[in-house]
């Protein structure tokens, strides 16, 4: 006899053609504002305002460029033709130009993992801010920076930012499902890294399976990869083999200590803890902070070396609240020399921008749900804490 359970599968039913539903109401949206790649443009001025460049050199380049057959992006204004580049069209113009990329002056991908025990504190938001705000930067833009985000949280949220369409349903070609079948580079590239609306910018999607997995990790990986240590097996069999790809690799997982984040910390180069400022989250990211040192013990335990370089601190979801300011003082006195000095801000573009499944960078403000004051707001926001983590980060390299 079949057991009754209330209406728990009707509503699963219901939310699964919810979770279609407004999935397919944001591509029709694109489709309709012809809005399915990065909405951001530059005229040519703007780019002879960008770093190491100038007037004469982007009119000679663009010039150079045209007359072997290279077409720009243009658009229409009344009966004129002008410029529309894409990142694209700009990367290829310091490319012609002859300026080196990142990935000439550092070989390997600097890997950051975006971490706190406690849940609701901007992880996955500062995860895909950070993915689209280094790659999409003005000022960064001459490094043609290469980004993969490897989402290892079960709920998938960083898959619905940067790649909404592989977030719904059933999902088979996950990160959790590479790492555990050790396929091949290619197979990597070509079945398992999916592009975002921003060009250089990919993920390697999560699923709500994958939490299956995770509970049973120790087991699975003994049966599927003998000899291979539990906690040693995204660096071995996804990163070091897409380390010619990328020149950044962020992880997200959830927020719990189990094998995925185990595994996160032991790829890592970076730890990046969001603190935010209320007072239970704050004293729950402290006392995550205490329990740092036992994981690495555990990964040191199976025999694998942590890569680690620095753990950086950050405050997220900041206000000019007194209680706020406080607890930032107390941050810096935690953290001290490795406290970021840029924040994130709780504003109300961060939080709106879930609706249409975008980053801030991303989100085109012709189709943005709420304010464009406050989208331009937050998107500069994010640059500036995009811009800042870069720099901390070579600094880091610089010195290390």
């Amino acid at each position: 006899m079949k057991r009754d359970y209330g209406d728990v599968f009707d509503i699963a039913n219901r939310a699964n053609g919810m979770l279609h539903g407004l999935s397919s109401h944001i591509e029709q949206q694109r489709q309709e504002f012809n809005q399915q790649g990065y909405y951001h443009t530059f005229t040519r001025n703007a780019v002879a305002n960008l770093p190491l460049l100038s007037k004469h050199a982007v009119a000679a380049a663009i010039s150079e460029m045209e007359e072997a057959g290279y077409e720009f992006g243009r658009k229409q204004t009344g009966s004129t033709s002008q410029y529309a580049m894409s990142i694209q069209n700009v990367v290829d113009i310091y490319k012609h130009r002859k300026v080196p990329k990142y990935r000439d002056k550092h070989k390997d991908p600097f890997v950051v993992f975006v971490v706190n025990l406690k849940g609701g504190v901007s992880k996955t938001v500062t995860t895909v801010t950070l993915a689209h705000g280094l790659r999409a930067h003005p000022g960064l833009l001459h490094n043609d920076l290469r980004i993969l985000v490897i989402d290892l949280d079960p709920q998938a949220s960083s898959t619905m930012f940067l790649s909404h369409t592989n977030s719904v349903g059933t999902v088979l070609e996950t990160a959790a499902q590479a790492m555990l079948n050790d396929v091949s580079t290619e197979q990597l590239r070509e079945q398992f890294v999916k592009p975002t609306v921003m060009p250089g910018v990919d993920v390697m999607p999560a699923s709500i399976d994958d939490g299956f997995v995770a509970s049973d990790w120790d087991a699975l990986v003994a049966e599927n990869l003998p000899g291979i240590a539990p906690s040693e097996v995204l660096r071995r069999n996804v990163i070091d083999r897409l380390a010619e790809d990328y020149d950044f690799i962020f992880i997200d997982t959830g927020p719990h200590l189990d094998a995925f984040m185990l595994n996160a910390i032991a790829a890592s180069d970076l730890l990046l803890t969001p603190t935010p400022p209320a007072q239970v989250d704050f004293h729950s990211t402290m006392k995550y902070l205490t329990r740092l040192p036992e994981m690495l013990e555990r990964i040191e335990n199976e025999g694998i070396e942590p890569r680690l370089k620095a753990n950086i601190g950050f405050m997220s979801k900041m206000t000019t609240k007194h209680d706020h300011i406080t607890s930032h003082s107390y941050a810096r006195e935690v953290f001290t020399k490795s406290m970021l000095d840029a924040v994130l801000p709780r504003l109300d573009g961060f939080e709106r921008c879930g609706e249409s499944f975008d980053t801030v960078i991303s989100a085109n403000p012709t189709s943005y749900p709420g304010s464009a004051d406050a989208l331009r707001k937050a998107k500069q926001e994010a640059e500036n804490f995009s811009r800042a983590v870069f720099d901390r980060i070579e600094y880091i390299r610089s010195t290390k």
